[in-house]
């Protein structure tokens, strides 16, 4: 029944929609004001016309009986000339008007009498657009100049992105993952010309298509600008908790205009690996890095019709040095060949654990169409394609050995289209209708032979070989299809807006993690003997029992949102602008298979022991319920003059979910996968992924269960903003920002199959519970890990910023910002699967029942973004133009937990157990070790580092927090060096540019300079030996840390964002335009 009235809502909607109107990410400007006389009175039926001088594309409009106008949906970039006209007045232009993404430029023109000396018309805005009156919450928008003086060696949009206050950037295995506001990277939206280009499935750090890959979702040449709104109160932006990040692609004009281009890197144009000993600065071994492009734009039909085409090929190669000297484990070189050898015999090649490179090949294609219909009506479609091909190297560490088969292989295709009409009825009446389909293809391999994946403890280090567990079966196909319309309705100093929005998604996800079996040994010599595995694991598939990729066991599932949205703009006089809004979304997903054994047998068992399922039983999925955002913004020009404007607003931000969180509840329900572990027998190694140890009876269900309680919410966020722009006597700007955000509801897990605690460590101030994860709740059948998802309200971030802003001034221009940012969740929600997020979280008095609220992982701490260029023209058709950005930040946050393998609290085979910070010597049992020394010399070492450490050494007798220690401030400048030769042939013009950028260019002036260090976000501090004779009484060593911090000795040496410098050579040829 529930069923068939939500289908019955979506037909309704659907009709609703094809009958009014559709809308999405910004993808245009505007350009209103006021006309009136030289006394200030209004002149009602005024025309305005605005023209886009390079493709002749007419907009306009006519002044209400107030004498306001305005013009939606424009072009943005420029020059416009602005046209203001009225029957007994002298006609007045405005030229060179620039429009950024999302500005409305305002123009109150004072006509005079046809008798009348001209005087002009009065204009208040400028090409940055810092002061508009559409801007209530904090954003940032890069044009195109700004996008050209950048040094940029990814091309990525991270590149970019920087440049907002609020926002982190991390470099990890897919890329640039980016935090806006203290929230996690995988609720940010992100559009491409207004249509939704996330990773809808939610696997991609950098949150967009492809992007597990690495690969951008579009090249930057057809990029024409970029907005990143972090706090945005017109509803009709919405899909995100952290911030939206806006695209618009270039389109066609009047006059042919194309460029051709080449980047190269090499290992001759990188710095040696950044350590003290000369003798120990190795150079990067030889790689290659290419670019190649192409784009060209122009007419079909003067002034009507438009075209643009980029074709872009990438072939990179990054090595990641190792040296095995770096190595803390306790295996020797020796022990390493004997182990390849004994690898050899089963006839696996392990690979090599040095200099394993990342490898991305990428083919980009995007062509576009744009067609003025005439003045009232304008239409865009562009379709983009993306495959990308990239082996995510393994790199080694300190503390792991990884050998290179141990890598994924990742192949990724991406179609998209999008589809924009905008209309304007009459002088009252607009409207713009967006559509857009993404489908992507993502296919996830092992590299090497197929093999187990085997895990070696050993020591401080830890041997990783085999195949990489989460690749052995996984496959996953994704296709969205979204509509979105906004009408817009002008009623004096009224803009009413009426939108909705339709977003409907399909999945078919192939997922069995450790399907070659996965074997975990306490040392190198128990898996050289031979010896049975200390933990062994395996999922696979209880509908065939395929191994691999061939399995039929694909989760496939449906699911989407319905928004409709209300507002209203109200123009309380010149000055004062008022946004109130109402917005309502509906999400809805297809419901799961339903279990009747584990529901009648399993949940009467998870209830006995005292946990609350509220509603969550396989079969019966998340219940759809409306969501609603009320919002409300304002600008105030307070002078007048826009010398001094405030600007703010309060509002609710609804996100949309990671899909691989709700399916989870589609693949693990009892019957999809099944699990084998070691408790039923001794799981000595077998090299045959398809002879593995464990005997799978089909009448006994496993694995793990995934399930949601019925009123199971989607992620939701409150956030309130004050800004004020003051614009100084030298033309700088001058902007103050803060941000306040309050989770409404964000995700917490509790599995339900782990006991009560069986009793309380001994022998020190440390008593935390402990537990038999052996003694599972659900004793019916063999489940793994029952993990039920809800909500929790429990979170909150805030950010202050200042921004001194430069505009550009005889060839010169830069900005400065310095912010400060903290977050706190209970919950990050940084993993893929549902277990995973309650593994992951740290622990003291159990994680099922000391869910706290600590700071989050995407705290940013201090952080200065500065960026400047100098662009100086000479001789005849010469130029130099010079780039630079600094960022100086804070590091990651990282908290201090046990190296315990699982076996302190018992609770869970992976924990997160933060440290107990002991008073004394008799506060902890530290025992003799051969390596760490006796149990004084460790003590005397460990007293020595609490004492050195800021944070550890004000919580004796206490337990340490998650997260509250920083790795080290880094200051890293990248340079951007362009020279220009320019010549006229024809009339047309012909430009040649040489570019050298420089990431880490301070570390190319000083080897010292530009470092980056790299501390686990769980940083084992102390070993667990074991318990004393009682068994509650805990045992442990230290074996010491490099001087006093952490981080000394972990020098962050991997990919671009490393401590060596890197650059790029560039060449580009570019014919027509600008």
């Amino acid at each position: 029944m529930k069923r068939q009235l939500l289908q019955l809502l979506l037909t309704g909607l659907m009709l609703l929609v094809i009958n009014v109107a559709y809308g999405q990410g910004t993808t245009t400007s505007s350009i209103n004001g006021r006309v009136t006389d030289v006394n200030g009175e209004t002149l009602p039926g005024a025309t305005v016309v605005a023209v886009h001088t390079p493709s002749g594309t007419r907009y306009g409009n006519i002044t209400s009986s107030d004498g306001y106008y305005r013009i939606p949906n424009m072009r943005v970039g420029g020059p416009y000339t602005v046209t203001v006209t009225f029957i007994g007045y002298k006609e007045f232009k405005q030229e060179n008007v620039f429009l950024t993404l999302g500005q409305a430029f305002k123009i109150n023109a004072k006509l005079t009498e046809s008798s009348v000396t001209l005087e002009g018309v009065e204009v208040v805005a400028e090409r940055g657009g810092v002061f508009d009156g559409n801007r209530t919450g904090s954003e940032t928008v890069v044009g195109i100049e700004q996008i050209n003086s950048t040094p940029t060696v990814a091309r990525a949009i991270g590149d970019f992105a920087r440049f907002t206050p609020q926002a982190t950037l991390d470099e990890g295995n897919d890329g640039f993952s980016i935090s806006i506001g203290g929230q996690n990277n995988r609720l940010n939206s992100i559009y491409i010309d207004g249509a939704i280009n996330n990773d809808i499935f939610g696997l991609a750090g950098s949150g967009t298509n492809g992007g597990q890959t690495g690969v951008s979702p579009i090249s930057i040449d057809a990029i024409e600008q970029f907005q990143i709104q972090v706090a945005p109160f017109d509803v009709r932006v919405s899909g995100f908790a952290g911030g939206a990040i806006n695209a618009v692609t270039r389109s066609g004009s009047n006059e042919i205009e194309g460029s051709a281009y080449y980047f190269f890197r090499n290992e001759g144009l990188a710095g040696r690996t950044p350590r003290d000993g000369e003798g120990t600065r190795e150079r990067l071994d030889d790689f290659s890095a290419e670019t190649y492009g192409v784009r060209v734009g122009g007419p079909i039909i003067k002034d009507k019709l438009f075209y643009f085409v980029n074709v872009e090929q990438q072939r990179d190669e990054t090595p990641q040095p190792f040296d095995f000297a770096d190595y803390d484990g306790d295996a020797t070189q020796a022990q390493i060949d004997q182990l390849v050898s004994k690898l050899n015999g089963y006839g696996y090649t392990p690979g090599t654990l040095s200099g394993n490179p990342v490898v991305l090949d990428s083919d980009k294609f995007t062509a576009k169409i744009d067609y003025n219909i005439n003045q009232n009506h304008k239409l865009s479609a562009r379709y983009s394609y993306v495959e990308a091909d990239n082996i995510e190297g393994v790199r080694s560490s300190n503390r792991t050995l990884n050998f290179y088969n141990r890598s994924e292989s990742f192949l990724s295709k991406t179609n998209s289209l999008s589809l924009e009409l905008s209309s304007s009825f009459g002088s009252n009446m607009s409207n713009k209708l967006t559509v857009g389909y993404i489908g992507v293809s993502d296919d996830r391999d092992a590299t090497g032979q197929d093999f187990p994946t085997v895990n070696i403890s050993d020591g401080q280090g830890s041997i990783r070989f085999g195949a990489e567990p989460f690749s052995s079966a996984n496959l996953l196909e994704t296709s969205g299809f979204t509509i979105n319309n906004n009408l817009e309705i002008y009623k004096g100093r009224h803009t009413f807006v009426v939108g909705l929005n339709a977003e409907f998604y399909s999945v078919e996800n192939l997922f069995i993690a450790q399907n070659f079996g996965q074997y975990s040994y306490n040392t190198l010599n128990d898996f050289l003997t031979d010896q049975p595995a200390t933990d062994y694991a395996r999922n696979f598939s209880n509908v065939d029992n395929i191994t691999g990729d061939g399995s039929a066991a694909a989760a496939i599932f449906n699911s989407g949102m319905i928004g409709a949205y209300v507002q209203d703009e109200f123009q309380v006089n010149d000055d004062l602008k008022l946004t109130l809004g109402l917005r309502m979304d509906l999400p809805y997903f297809d419901e799961t298979p339903t279990n009747s054994t584990f529901n009648t047998l399993a949940i009467p068992e998870i209830e006995a022991e005292g946990y609350d399922l509220q509603g969550a039983a396989v079969g019966n999925f998340i219940n759809s319920r409306a969501t609603f955002s009320p919002r409300f913004g304002f600008n105030w020009d307070v002078n007048g003059d826009r010398s001094l404007q405030l600007r703010g607003g309060a509002g609710v931000f609804t996100s949309r979910v990671p899909l691989v969180w709700p399916g989870g509840a589609y693949n693990n329900n009892g019957q999809n996968l099944g699990f084998v572990d070691e408790n039923d027998f001794d799981a000595i190694f077998r090299p045959d992924v398809n002879n593995q140890p464990g005997v799978i009876d089909p009448t006994v269900q496993s694995g793990n269960i995934d399930l949601f309680i019925e009123d199971f919410r989607v992620p939701q966020v409150a956030k309130f903003n004050l800004a004020a722009d003051k614009r100084l006597s030298n033309g700088w700007i001058f902007s103050l920002d803060a941000l306040w955000t309050k989770t409404i509801y964000a995700i917490s897990v509790q599995n339900v199959n782990v006991g009560q605690s069986v009793g309380n460590l001994t022998g020190t101030g440390d008593n935390r519970p402990i537990y038999n994860r052996r003694d599972e709740v659900v004793q019916s059948n063999n489940y793994g890990r029952i993990s039920v998802t809800g909500n929790t309200g429990r979170g909150y971030a805030y950010n202050f910023s200042g921004t001194l802003t430069m505009p550009m001034t005889n060839g010169f221009q830069g900005s400065i910002s310095y912010s400060y940012g903290d977050a706190f969740s209970v919950f990050d929600g940084t993993s893929s699967q549902n277990s995973s997020q309650w593994r992951g979280l740290h622990s003291i008095g159990g994680r099922n029942f000391d869910q706290q609220l600590r700071r989050s992982d995407f705290s940013q701490g201090h952080r200065v973004i500065a960026q400047a260029s100098y662009r100086f023209e000479y001789a005849k058709g010469f130029a130099t133009q010079i780039g630079l950005v600094y960022e100086g930040r804070s590091g990651s946050p990282f908290s201090y937990i046990y190296n315990d393998n699982g076996n302190l609290t018992s609770e869970d085979s992976r924990e997160r157990t933060l440290i107990y910070v002991p008073l004394n010597a008799s506060d902890i049992n530290l025992v003799d070790d051969a390596s760490a020394g006796t149990a004084g010399e460790q003590w005397a070492a460990l007293n020595s580092f609490i004492v050195n450490d800021p944070y550890l050494s004000t919580r004796r007798g206490q337990y340490a927090e998650r997260n509250r220690n920083r790795e080290p401030f880094t200051n890293i400048f990248d340079l951007r060096l362009l020279q220009e030769f320019e010549i006229n042939a024809g009339g047309k013009k012909h430009t040649l540019q040489l570019t050298a950028d420089i990431y880490n260019f301070g570390n190319l002036l000083n080897r010292d300079w530009g470092r980056r260090y790299f501390v686990p976000q769980n940083f084992q501090l102390l070993n667990f030996e074991g318990f004393q004779a009682d068994g509650t009484t805990p045992t442990f060593t230290f074996d010491g840390v490099d001087g006093n911090d952490p981080s000394d000795g972990n020098i962050d040496d991997s990919g671009l964002i490393s401590s060596r410098w890197q650059g790029q050579i560039g060449i580009r040829y570019t014919f027509g335009g600008n």
